[in-house]
């Protein structure tokens, strides 16, 4: 099986998408923001495969992390969501795990630790 097509947004396009969506959702009556925009603004453009950017990873764990690309393989609950790798900084090795997901460097849509965190 190969991987489905994907595109990850610059942080602009992601905004931009972000503010249509709750746009939308005041036309018709709903207040949403915060959180709730968030989730549904991921989900929609999780399903066409395209991504919000990976956030800043968390600071004292390995900077690796993963986003779940595969609508065939994973539900709207983890599509779309980045993980971080929840092991110390510089583990050794290149599987990763978030405590929800577990992956490898060579997975597709996995970004390796950043430089300096590597074993």
């Amino acid at each position: 099986m190969s991987t489905p097509p994907y595109r990850i947004l610059t942080d602009d396009e992601y905004d931009r998408a972000r503010r249509a969506a709750g746009a939308a959702a005041r036309r018709y009556g709903s207040d949403v923001g915060g959180a709730v925009l968030d989730e549904l603004t991921v989900s929609v453009l999780a399903a066409v495969g395209v991504f919000e950017p990976a956030p800043e990873p968390e600071p004292d764990t390995c900077t690796a992390q993963y986003l779940p690309i595969d609508s065939e393989k994973f539900g709207p609950d983890v599509l779309g969501v980045w993980q971080q790798c929840g092991d110390d900084p510089g583990h050794v090795g290149t599987e990763h795990d978030s405590g929800e997901l577990g992956w490898r460097d060579d997975t597709p849509g996995a970004v390796p630790a950043t430089a300096g965190q590597e074993a």
